[in-house]
């Protein structure tokens, strides 16, 4: 098993072991954001009064098995690592226990030291948004059906999170999540433990780390380098000054859907990308 470099945990409240829609929605969001991990496998671990435990490949198995002892449950433990060749390179786990003798907490472990912290605090954001806002965070509601709509253009590593966010109201937070999900795939493509535009400007610009096309030609060559100014663009315009500034409760929803654009258009061009070098 390889060396994990870098770990990062964060807490969040206990008693929602039983909560078997967060649990859910939990368990799409660790997906989600770990879906550049081409080797990932999820684990569902649960354990109970009377020796009741088991170990599921989801949420449905385990809910089947346990039948009418999902009253015993007392800790759910959600994991979901990146196995390749018999190594665990990367691993993020959610843990939801019954009181503080079981610690409820969100895990993550790998070579950048950037990316674990991102999904941890990712993870716990998402966590408490849903636990404080269970109402408004659903994706079946009126708001979220609206929003649905408007965002079916999304990359898959985009809409998801997007969603949930636009739907409980925090405009903000899904422009930053969005950038973050491109920032966290540049350091997953090229094991950089870098952020902001200097990620971008060292995989994208230069002597690229990452090539969206042969650059054999001055077209190609223009396309490289408008990619890099567009993700440059995304942290300077975008994130920056919302991560400077108070939550806007009546943000421009347009505006900020036109910016989950931007992040989307940066994913595909990565999905048809190659790397110059292997991770250091």
């Amino acid at each position: 098993m390889a060396r994990r470099e870098f770990t990062a945990n964060a807490l969040i409240p206990h008693g929602h072991h039983q909560n078997w829609k967060l649990i859910e929605e939990t368990i799409r969001e660790v997906e989600r954001i770990t879906d550049q991990w081409l080797y990932a496998e999820t684990a569902i671990r649960v354990e109970g009064k009377r020796d009741l435990y088991g170990s599921y490949n989801s949420l449905i198995d385990a809910k089947i098995e346990l039948g009418e002892d999902q009253r015993d449950v007392t800790e759910v433990d959600i994991s979901r690592t990146e196995n390749d060749d018999d190594s665990s390179e990367q691993y993020v786990s959610v843990t939801f226990s019954k009181n503080e003798r079981s610690t409820s907490w969100v895990f993550a472990s790998g070579p950048v030291k950037r990316a674990c912290e991102d999904l941890v605090r990712g993870l716990q954001s998402f966590i408490l948004q849903a636990i404080n806002h269970p109402e408004s965070a659903r994706i079946n509601s009126a708001e979220g059906g609206v929003f649905e709509t408007q965002l079916q253009h999304l990359h898959p590593a985009v809409k998801p999170g997007a969603l949930v966010r636009l739907a409980s109201g925090h405009g903000d937070e899904a422009v930053e999540e969005a950038c973050k999900s491109v920032g966290a795939r540049l350091r997953s493509l090229t094991g950089l433990d870098q952020d902001g535009t200097s990620l971008v400007t060292n995989t994208l610009g230069g002597q690229p780390l990452i090539t969206l096309n042969e650059g054999k030609t001055q077209s190609g060559e223009d396309e490289q380098k408008g990619y890099m100014h567009l993700g440059m663009a995304l942290y300077m315009a975008a994130r920056n000054p919302r991560a400077h500034r108070p939550s806007d409760p009546n943000f421009d929803s347009n505006e900020v859907i036109e910016w989950l654009s931007v992040a989307s258009a940066l994913h595909r061009a990565l999905d048809r990308a190659s790397l110059t070098r292997g991770k250091e």
